[in-house]
């Protein structure tokens, strides 16, 4: 039996920036799993599944996190 492949497109929530476009990923993130892609830590907040199209769309925010003051920006 052939596998069907869905596209998994992954959005930045806020912007609906265009993140990156999978095929056939072994699995789909889950609203509220974090995932980590470009250098930063991402959080899912909507999933939506367009079965006719066989797509897709991960919607995730950025994680803000605090970061220490740099000593050279402070020279």
């Amino acid at each position: 039996m052939p596998k069907e492949v869905a596209k998994i497109i992954l959005w930045e929530e806020n912007q609906k920036d265009f993140l990156k476009k999978f095929y056939d990923l072994p699995f789909v993130p889950r609203i509220g799993e974090e995932v980590y892609l470009k250098k930063e830590q991402w959080k899912v907040t909507r999933v939506e599944h367009d079965v006719e199209v066989s797509e897709i769309n991960v919607y995730m925010e950025i994680i803000k996190k605090v970061k220490q003051q740099d000593k050279s920006s402070n020279s």
